[in-house]
């Protein structure tokens, strides 16, 4: 039988409903099921998966079941085996609690097997509490669709997500280039990364969404402790190594390690340590620091900078950079306690008539955090509108609900930008509920009569908190805001982190 497709699945203890989801959404793709080859590689599971998958396996003679004797513990080894199974031409991975979307495999393999390109990437869907969102935005791809020959040609290829399962690759390019998943942590980092730069034609789709990533209360979550802490920078400074072997253009390590380090510096400063495991921690941090210092690097945060800079002339037992380290980490919780008291309580509506959002067309409006608010903004002096963006607040870790945006002429769809639901972090605010969603998967709508939409908080952790508003801009006379502001406690951050931690090689 000739196929397609490949599908590699990692299963483990996945019996309850690997069938009644993830093959479900296999099954029920726009492309033939007959075309497509699913390998499912059970890894040692305990409870009954290896017979359902057997016999499942009866039903359909397009899928593969492989069941190891020994348990990996992470789905790195048992995607290397199905691949080594693989048939089709092309791959495809999935995890086992999650779906693709009902046209994935079709638009990808018409994509690649077309266009004469090694891997096909598009976006992907976080599924929390009943609320998904859409998980990249590409700010910096202008087109739907990119092409690119070499990676060269646009480093920010670099800065997208590194899950395995939004991509569909050339199954003879990955053989040819030995592209395997690692054990442990990021083992979708590399291979995915290891692909981008190899790759001879990749092409971005930057609003196709490829899966629904769902993220289950069961779900394994890590501790930000000194162990993980430790095996994260011995992955990066593997890493790091491999690419000053390999990368012979120095434009390439700003787009793919920036926001890798500051993801270290983020788990650090929020994980609790004690002196000894501290500086034992801070061994390996300092020589991935002093590896990574002479390239071009930007901090999200100024004290990260302090840090780095301190750290990186410093030795062991780091006891600078341990004072610089409790120093800022005691002066944020005082900023947590007390945020009320630094915080300037006003929300500015930007227009753009022509001229791009600038402070001169700019409008401030006063309220306060904690409550529920409802301001208005007189546009009678503005002609000619192109776009409107509305920042609530200049400050770092708060959440913010937009309740309801009306105008003279009728509601408006708006876009949160930069918040933590654009990227890689999600599941922070149990109380929160499925919104309606506009065909653009990433613009929200909520009417005045839509009781679901109440209590969908988006999370900013840097103080640069926007939304994007669209609608009929023609004749606008004002804008009516409902909106509420809140600043995240210490409790609430551990649980960012947590779930970064847990999402992050997503």
């Amino acid at each position: 039988m000739t196929y397609k497709v490949s599908i590699i699945i990692p299963v483990y203890n996945a019996a309850e409903f690997i069938i009644r989801d993830t093959l479900k959404s296999i099954e029920n793709q726009t492309m033939d099921f007959e075309d497509i080859e699913v390998i499912l590689v059970n890894d040692c599971s305990t409870d009954n998966t290896a017979k359902v998958i057997n016999e499942y396996a009866k039903e359909h003679e397009n899928i593969v079941p492989i069941n190891l004797k020994e348990n990996n513990g992470q789905p790195g080894i048992p995607r290397n085996i199905g691949i080594t199974y693989a048939s089709a031409d092309y791959l495809m991975f999935l995890d086992q609690d999650d779906t693709f979307k009902k046209n994935a495999c079709e638009t990808l393999y018409n994509k690649i097997s077309t266009e004469n390109v090694d891997m096909v990437c598009g976006n992907h869907n976080i599924v929390s509490n009943g609320r998904s969102n859409i998980c990249f935005n590409f700010d910096w791809a202008e087109e739907d669709e990119i092409k690119i020959n070499k990676i060269d040609e646009n480093p920010n290829f670099l800065t997208m997500g590194v899950a395995a399962w939004s991509k569909i690759l050339r199954r003879e390019f990955v053989l040819d280039n030995n592209l395997k998943f690692t054990e442990g942590v990021g083992e979708d980092i590399f291979f995915s990364i290891r692909a981008l730069l190899l790759a001879e034609g990749i092409i971005l789709l930057k609003n196709f969404i490829v899966v629904d990533y769902l993220v289950r209360g069961e779900s394994l979550s890590h501790q930000v402790n000194a162990e993980y802490l430790d095996e994260f920078c011995e992955f990066y400074l593997n890493f790091f190594n491999y690419c000053e072997k390999n990368i012979k253009n120095d434009n390439l390590y700003h787009p793919l390690f920036n926001g890798r380090l500051n993801h270290v510096l983020s788990m650090l400063f929020f994980a609790d340590l004690y002196f000894d495991d501290l500086s034992w921690v801070l061994i390996k941090i300092h020589e991935l620091f002093k590896k990574v210092a002479e390239k071009p690097f930007v901090f999200e945060d100024t004290s990260y900078r302090i840090f780095f800079d301190t750290l990186i002339k410093d030795e062991y037992p780091f006891e600078n950079s341990i004072n610089i380290y409790s120093a800022i980490k005691s002066n944020r919780e005082r900023k947590f306690d007390k945020g009320v008291k630094y915080l300037e309580q006003e929300a500015k509506l930007y227009i753009d008539n022509g001229n791009g959002f600038n402070e001169k067309d700019s409008i401030i409006a006063n309220y306060k955090i904690y409550e529920f608010n409802e301001v208005e903004f007189n546009l009678e002096n503005f002609k000619n509108i192109k776009r409107i963006r509305f920042d609530p607040i200049t400050w770092n870790f708060i959440n913010c609900v937009i309740h309801e945006i009306k105008t003279n002429n009728g509601d408006l769809l708006y876009e949160a930008i930069n918040s933590i639901n654009r990227r890689e972090l999600y599941g922070l605010n149990k109380e929160e509920q499925s919104s309606n969603r506009n065909s653009k998967e990433n613009i929200r709508y909520k009417s005045s009569d839509d009781s679901s939409a109440e209590g969908i908080a988006d999370i900013f952790l840097t103080t640069d908190s926007q939304y994007l508003l669209y609608g009929d801009f023609n004749n606008l006379k004002s804008i009516k805001i409902n909106f509420e502001v809140n600043l995240i406690d210490n409790n609430e951050v551990s649980k960012i982190v947590e779930n970064l931690i847990e999402n992050y090689d997503h």
